[in-house]
């Protein structure tokens, strides 16, 4: 059998969940206490990786493609969903879980290749492999990463700060 990447559908029966991230610019609570339904935001994302998802309620589906963050969605919505376009789309950037096939000695680097802001690279100072480093700094949170993945090692999630100790 060979690895190839999963369908979300494929990971919802693994995990029993899927990861549903809402648009960039709107969060949970303002989708829940704003959002009407009215599918503008998806009719206007020209990657077309908003998709209906609870309620109707616009998801960014990463299988679909990569989010260019062009505003489009925030733009088409008539209602308070989305804050200032001028901030930060989000907090999200990619996160690599021991699963990524270098932890296991293979070679790969799918996500360092697709990656345009070059926020993965792979770091051969990890023997015997390498393996990937991130770059938060570079890393938007695109999704490009994501359905390449063939272990679906890689996710989105809220980059936190570690606290620096001085000794």
């Amino acid at each position: 059998m060979s690895i190839q990447a999963r369908s979300p559908s494929f990971r919802k029966a693994l995990t029993g969940r899927s990861a549903d991230f809402r648009p960039p610019w709107s969060s949970e609570t303002s989708i829940k206490s704003d959002c009407t339904s009215c599918s503008r935001c998806i009719d206007a994302c020209p990657e077309a990786i908003l998709k209906p998802g609870p309620g109707n309620t616009p998801v960014v589906d990463f299988n679909a493609g990569v989010c260019t963050f062009c505003k489009a969605c925030a733009q088409a919505c008539p209602e308070p969903v989305f804050s200032d376009t001028s901030e930060p789309p989000w907090a999200l950037v990619a996160q690599i879980s021991d699963g990524c096939m270098l932890s296991m000695g293979i070679g790969c680097q799918l996500c360092t290749d697709i990656c345009d802001r070059s926020a993965l690279r792979l770091d051969l100072r990890v023997r015997p492999v390498g393996r990937i480093a991130i770059n938060h700094e570079a890393c938007t949170g695109c999704g490009a990463c994501l359905p390449l993945c063939p272990t679906d090692a890689i996710t989105l999630g809220e980059h936190i700060e570690e606290a620096r100790h001085e000794g």
